[in-house]
């Protein structure tokens, strides 16, 4: 590969293999955090992912599944019934820079060594408080004009009211950040996006998540790891799928990660993988393994019962799909 101009593209899916019916909370461990989430102006910090039978969050910082208000394990499945498959989970990344012996390490754990925004062409992060680096979300049944949408169950969800659910909706429809780099289906084939004729989002799924963000914020990469950045522009897309069968116990991640470093480092011997604290209900009796032939990872309940979950305890796991695609 040519280390000097890096863009990988990876994908990965997390599967909840089976259903488990309605009940308690899960207990999720303390974990070492010592910071929050800020919201600041009008920038959206965080969102839902909850199309299907899956219930979970994902911010602007690169964090995901995890409920900051709470401070408790954030994916919940089924949707609606408070229990727990994972409590956190974020994307790791590791890498040689020329010149420099010490490995580099950023992304997302239980801290988090990225900040929203692009980095500009002269290798400086824009603004990370600017309003245009929010998370976004769209359904493609919901855009400004369009049919009326039953809500309730989703406003419930998330703890708001269903007119400024839509009205949210209707926003990122419309403010769609495809300049950036987020997807969309163009439909007149004119490579632009133009929210009164194309569509925003993965195409053909029933709701996308998209944001980007950087690890040129030398102060949260030591507070993550103590590591000095590496010039990374992180691209995050989240997709599902309103379905029955497997698809509606699952969903999608893609992240792009491009080199963009202000002295153009050389990045070498990268390495990147799928980070997750997964307690599968509770916390004390997981076991997991991996499946190298499928490029799967899962978690399971080592006992017949577990203290959430009971005797029907779900297996959660990561399957990487695809990737590092280099250019």
């Amino acid at each position: 590969m040519n280390p000097k101009k890096l863009n990988y593209l990876l994908i990965f899916l997390i599967s909840i293999f089976l259903l488990a019916p309605a009940g308690a909370n899960a207990k999720g461990d303390k974990k070492d955090k010592k910071e929050g989430l800020q919201k600041t102006n009008d920038q959206i910090t965080g969102t839902f992912l909850d199309i299907n039978q899956i219930s979970t969050q994902f911010f602007n910082n690169g964090d995901s599944d995890y409920d900051p208000l709470h401070g408790s394990a954030g994916l919940v499945y089924p949707k609606g019934s408070g229990k727990t498959a994972c409590f956190e989970a974020g994307l790791l990344w590791g890498a040689y820079v020329k010149g420099d012996p010490q490995v580099r390490v950023g992304g997302s754990a239980y801290r988090h060594g990225l900040q929203p925004g692009i980095i500009k062409a002269d290798g400086t992060p824009d603004d990370p408080n600017a309003d245009k680096y929010s998370v976004y979300r769209v359904r493609p049944d919901i855009y400004p004009g369009g049919p009326a949408v039953d809500l309730t169950n989703e406003a419930t969800n998330e703890g708001t009211d269903a007119a400024s659910l839509r009205a949210q909706y209707e926003h990122d429809w419309t403010n769609w950040p495809a300049d950036l780099g987020a997807p969309y289906d163009d439909k007149n084939g004119d490579g632009k996006y133009e929210p009164g004729t194309d569509v925003p989002g993965v195409p053909g799924a029933d709701q996308t998540i998209w944001f980007v963000a950087n690890d040129q914020n030398a102060g949260k990469t030591t507070f993550l790891y103590g590591a000095q950045p590496l010039g990374i522009e992180m691209q995050a897309t989240i997709w599902a799928y309103n379905q029955q069968g497997a698809l509606g116990n699952m969903y999608f991640r893609k992240y792009k990660i491009i080199n963009k470093g202000s002295q153009k480092n050389e990045l070498d011997s990268m390495y990147v993988s799928m980070w997750a604290d997964v307690d599968d209900g509770g916390a004390g009796d997981d076991f997991v393994g991996v499946d190298t032939t499928l490029s799967l990872q899962y978690c399971y309940n080592a006992t017949a019962t577990d203290e959430i979950y009971g005797a029907t305890t779900p297996a959660v796991g990561f399957d990487f799909f695809q990737g590092p695609a280099v250019d």
